[in-house]
């Protein structure tokens, strides 16, 4: 490439993105294709530093962010921009991000820089991203990108967002096929689309019948599905459920317990309590402890709908199935946990159905 059109790529490409963490698989995607945006053609080699947790431990073992303003503020050599690329920022808690904000206050102007918000090797979870942060990259003309595929229909507009960008092109039905087989497991869409464009090639028109054969194994739901298949009376599909939140270890058999436990333990703190719409109903629940303040009154509503249906008679058979179903899973019977849970879902849909 030549200078010139080094220095036209230069002046185009934003100066500074951010990737968040979130999903490990998303945030490696989003974090390849910033770096494919900044870098552009030039060598990868001559013009890009990255920088990790371990480059950040100064002399008395603590962190600290000099070495990415350094490597920041170093003009480029043998290159017309630098990339410079910041991993597991996540390590540094807010207020030691001080010598980063005034860095993006007034960045050099040939310096590219990547900020990925990550967990270190040593911590449990990501922390919190701060407002501060992303505030500055935004006023320093960057951009921000969220390492999560969204849940419901969040996670739905997410999936038709890829789809849009793809490089084959997937009908209705095709499109449809691919977001009810993926389930919760969107993040695998990029490899069913390369494997698609490398089967049709680029550019291809698809429907269902071309799309189903790479589609692979079928990937978790929502946890919700599984409690509203049950309300519903639907014994086949609650099993359907239930068999992939616990296929490829997305739910442990006692996590899905648990869930359920919450479940209809809102059902009876609701059943006689007098709420009267789902605002009531939440308040009740929230007192009780079983929906987070600020939490969404659609599992209020959900709880309330199902408790009005199965009644008293009905919720207190429920919890002693539950009772029985959790000894049962900490070794009570010989049955395999997964079908303890199998009796136990198809005995409480039917039990919706009377």
């Amino acid at each position: 490439m030549s200078r010139a059109a080094a220095r036209a790529g230069s002046e185009a490409a934003v100066a500074v993105e951010l990737v968040a963490g979130g999903e490990a698989e998303v945030l490696s995607r989003l974090v390849s294709e910033s770096l494919s945006r900044l870098a552009g053609d030039a060598d990868r080699a001559l013009a890009v530093t990255e920088l990790d947790e371990e480059d950040y431990t100064v002399s008395d073992g603590s962190l600290a962010l000099s070495a990415v303003i350094d490597a920041a503020q170093t003009p480029p050599m043998l290159s017309d921009f630098r990339v410079v690329v910041a991993r597991r920022l996540g390590v540094f808690p807010p207020s030691d991000l001080g010598p980063l904000l005034d860095y993006l206050a007034a960045p050099l102007e040939t310096t590219r820089l990547l900020l990925v918000w990550e967990k270190g090797a040593a911590q449990s979870q990501n922390r919190p991203l701060p407002a501060a942060l992303t505030d500055a990259v935004a006023a320093a003309g960057g951009v921000c990108h969220r390492a999560e595929t969204g849940r419901g229909r969040a996670g739905r507009t997410w999936l038709t967002e890829q789809l849009a960008g793809a490089r084959v092109r997937l009908d209705r039905a095709a499109a449809d096929l691919l977001a009810e087989h993926l389930g919760e497991d969107r993040s695998r869409v990029w490899a069913v689309l390369d494997t698609l464009e490398g089967a049709y090639g680029t550019g291809a028109a698809l429907g269902a019948s071309d799309v189903a054969p790479f589609l692979g194994a079928r990937g978790a739901v929502p946890p919700w599905e599984l409690t509203d298949a049950i309300a519903r009376g639907d014994i086949g599909g609650a099993l359907a459920c239930l068999k992939r939140l616990c296929s490829h270890e997305a739910m442990h058999p006692m996590q899905v317990m648990a869930m359920l436990r919450n479940h209809f333990d809102r059902m009876l703190h609701l059943d006689g309590a007098g709420a009267r719409d789902e605002a009531a109903a939440a308040e009740v629940l929230r007192s009780a402890g079983l929906l987070r303040k600020g939490g969404s009154a659609f599992a209020a509503r959900g709880a309330l709908t199902a408790s009005r249906k199965l009644g008293t008679a009905g919720i207190r058979r429920a919890i002693a199935m539950l009772a029985a179903a959790d000894l049962d899973l900490r070794g009570a019977t010989a049955l395999e946990l997964e079908v303890t849970l199998e009796v136990l879902v198809a005995r409480l849909s039917q039990l919706h159905r009377r």
